[in-house]
Formats: structure tokens, sequence, C-alpha cells
């Protein structure tokens, strides 16, 4: 009897081991490319909101032969950034790809024809992506307007996606397999693409016009359906669309506020979220935990901070599978980053190999980023630091860049790019998210700022230097 009970854990302890590590196989082919050396890579997001974990896939092949393998939790997106053309490997078709653990896919490419409209797509996982090579293949060929996209007014535009989201709507709604996750994902994933652009500008270009065009060809035609999703919500329509929507539902109310609404007020949008999406629980739970999280990591020690935080937790169910999450994320800033308590002394070595620690930064207030090559929010707030830096230009401010690649080529390469190549640029001798000072520093979100004062205890995190440039600043200055 012991022996069959032994037997009998010890296979579900294997199955649960293989699930949780299981292998995903990417093969690429170039065939008749002119290129001579082709290069692919791709970072591989894990979890949710702001906590993620990320891993980047580099690789450059004269043969114009790819292939990858790597250990997937759970679903995920990916965008494989390309040498050839215009550097994204699924365009023209769709920016990336769903992607299932355990998924064997081959994807051929011919005569530098890049694109997944383009591509021959086999192997295990192949059906959602034929699914969506089909739909975008569709809209490609049945354009309302001949103009190009930038020559088109808002209307045009309104038209050109409400074409599109009938094409979707038609092609997924007749197939068998509809109802099946894959399709599900794939379907919101579709919605999600073309409703952003037009989102975003609608916000931008806001007047009575846009409104009847809004409510005309979104609101009452309730495009928004597909993301309102409990399976798909975790990947698509919660990033831009959603809060899109929700801002322009209430524009009147938001006025002039418009720009930057969700970081300069996040309480109100809280409200204006349970005023939307209240009756759907998971939807409200979910951009609710959202808006905790990024309220938190971007105005800590603030009472935008305390506010959101009692917010959350009386318009929330509890037993959301994000709440847990979120008091975690509001008790490591409370306890970890606590002002006044003396940082990690970190030994890092610089692109040159010398090692570098905090003491001998003393004297200096320190403002640290936390990076890895392949963060697209890296690379944007690379630019934004990169217009601030000249502002504060003081020998008592050191910017320490602090990567988590793997790799040294890697990180050396994703220098100037993904951080500041002014700063000085340390390296977790790729330990990454295993390294004392980032488990210290408990960062789960990249890129992470956290400032120092001249003794080396924390600061705190300052405000974002895209989102209040003045605010950051202002910020640092205060330290000296």
């Amino acid at each position: 009897m012991k022996k069959i009970l032994f037997s009998t854990m010890l296979y579900f302890l294997m199955v649960q081991f293989s699930i949780a590590q299981k292998r995903t196989v990417l093969n690429i082919k170039f065939e008749n490319f002119k290129d001579s050396v082709i290069r692919l890579s791709f970072p591989i997001f894990e979890g949710k909101f702001a906590l993620y974990s990320a891993q980047e896939y580099v690789l450059e092949r004269k043969d114009g032969n790819f292939h990858f393998d790597f250990p997937l939790k759970e679903t995920t997106t990916i965008c494989i950034y390309s040498n050839m053309g215009g550097g994204l490997l699924f365009v023209p078709g769709t920016f990336n790809i769903i992607v299932n653990p355990g998924d064997s896919l081959n994807l051929t490419l011919r005569d530098n024809k890049s694109g997944l409209n383009n591509m021959e797509i086999t192997g295990k996982g192949a059906e959602k992506l034929l699914m969506t090579k089909e739909v975008t293949k569709k809209m490609f060929s049945s354009k309302f307007s001949k103009k190009p996209y930038h020559k088109q007014n808002i209307t045009e535009r309104y038209l050109e996606v409400d074409r599109s989201l009938d094409i979707i709507d038609s092609i997924f709604n007749r197939h068998p397999k509809k109802n099946t996750r894959d399709f599900r994902l794939a379907k919101a994933q579709l919605v999600n693409q073309t409703l952003d652009a037009i989102m975003s500008q609608s916000i931008q270009q806001y007047n009575d016009s846009v409104a009847t065009l809004f409510n005309q060809f979104i609101k009452q035609k309730k495009r928004i359906t597909p993301l309102l999703d409990s399976l798909t919500l975790d990947y698509f329509g919660g990033l831009h669309v959603l809060p899109a929507y929700i801002s322009l539902s209430n524009m009147r109310q938001l006025g002039p506020r418009y720009d930057l609404f969700r970081y300069n007020y996040p309480l109100e949008y809280a409200s204006l979220v349970k005023k939307e999406f209240g009756n759907i629980s998971y939807v409200n739970d979910y951009l609710l935990s959202d808006n905790a999280i990024s309220t938190f990591r971007e105005n800590w020690y603030g009472q935008k901070s305390k506010d959101i935080y009692k917010f959350y937790v009386a318009n929330v169910n509890k037993n959301n599978p994000h709440f847990q999450n979120v008091l975690n994320e509001y008790k490591t800033l409370e306890d970890v980053l606590q002002h006044g308590k003396p940082f990690y002394n970190f030994n890092l070595p610089d692109t040159n190999g010398v090692y570098h620690t905090l003491k001998e930064l003393k004297g200096k207030v320190v403002i640290l980023d936390f990076w890895f090559t392949g963060c697209g929010a890296c690379k944007t707030m690379v630019s934004e630091l990169k217009k601030i830096e000249p502002s504060l230009k003081h020998e008592k401010i050191q910017f320490v860049s602090i990567s988590v690649d793997q790799k040294i080529p890697v990180w050396k390469r994703g220098i100037g790019m993904f951080s500041i190549k002014s700063a000085l640029q340390l390296y977790t001798e790729g330990r990454r998210y295993d390294h004392p000072l980032i488990k210290f520093a408990k960062v789960g979100a990249y890129p992470t700022l956290i400032v120092l004062d001249k003794q080396g205890r924390i600061v705190g995190i300052p405000p974002h230097p895209g989102k209040d440039p003045d605010g950051f600043k202002e910020y640092i200055k205060k330290c000296l």
C-alpha cells in the first residue's frame, strides 16, 4: 500500500513539474533571403501588470535557420524583432503571436517577404496563428479606403476600423472552434490591435465629431465585448483599450485633464472604472488591480498611493486572483523601500570589469535604474531621461544603470538604447533576478528607478520622468 501511495505521489509531482517546465519550440526558416546575416530577438514576459519577469532570446544566423527552445509556464505573446525589413517579424499581419506552453511551431518565410501574412505556418499550436493570418489577410484585401493610413481623416479611420471589426466577427463567428480558449484569445488579440490606435487618437483629437463617431461605431456596437472575457483579459484590452474606453466615455468630465489622466488622477480614474465596469466583477477587479500597482510604483510615499490602497480594498472582490499581489506590492514597498533605510551595498562590475560598490558613491545622490535589453518601457524611459539629464548635471548626482541581462554581449548592446549612456553601467553578472541586490530591492518591474540619498539610504521611487518630468527633477533636487 505504501509503495502504491509513494508511486502515486511521485507521478503527480512529475506531472506538475513537467507542466511547470513545459518546453516550447519555435523553428523559423528564411528561404531565398539576400541578407547574409539575419538576427532575431524576442523577450518572454511571464506575470501580470508590473509584476513580471523576462528572458530575452537572441540568435544570429547566416543560413537562415533558427531554432528557439525555451521553458514556458503560461500562455504568452511573442513579438520578434528582426534586422530585416521594418524590424518586426510578423508585420504585415500582427505585431505578436500567441504561444502556449508546449507549442512547437514551424514558420517559413520566402523571397524577402516578411510578415505573418506571408508565412507558411505548421506544427503544434499552428491553428490559432493560421486563423489570425486568414483574418488579417482578409482585412488587408478589403480596406475601406485606398488612402495611406496617415492621410486618412478621423472619420475614414473609424470606417476602416468598423470594416475590420466586421470581418473579424464574420470569420470567427462561423468557425466551429470559435468558443475554444485559443480562438477567443486570437479574436481578442485582433480586436485589441484594431481598436488600439483609433482609441488613442480619439482621446488626443477629442471633439464633438469624435464623440459621435466613438458612440456610433464603438459604444453602440459593443465592439469591446471580446475584450471583456475572463480568459483573455490578462492578455488583451486591459493595457490600453479598456482604459481608453473609460476615458472616452467620460471625456466631458475629464476636460483638459485627459492627458495622462490615469497617472495624475488615479483615484478619480478608479472611480470611473467602478462606474463603467463595476457590474462585471473580474473586469473591475483587473483594472483596479492594475491601477493600484501602477500607482504604488509611481507615487510611493504620496497620498495618492494611500488613497488608492483604501479604495482598492473597499471596491474589489477579495477573492480575485490579483488581490494578494496588490497587497504584497503595497507591503513590499512599505517595508523594503522604507524611507531612510540603508540600501544594499552592492559590488558589481562595469563594462571594463572594474567593480563598484555603493560605499564609493557616498556623498552623491544616486539614481538607480534597473533595466534589461529588449525592454520596451526601458527604451521609452531612456528617451525621457535624455531630455531631463542636462538639467540634472551636478557633481553630487550619479545615475547608475544596473542590467539584469543574462549575457555580457546582450547587456553591452543595450547600453544607450535601453539605459542612458552617460550612467555608470553595472551588471548583475548573469544572475538576473536571483542576484541578492534584485532580491533585496524586490525589483519586479522594468524599468524601476530608486533614489538613494548621499548616505546610501533609500529616499524612494521618484515620479515617472516621462509622465511628470518636472516632478522628477524636483524630487532629485530636493535630495541635494
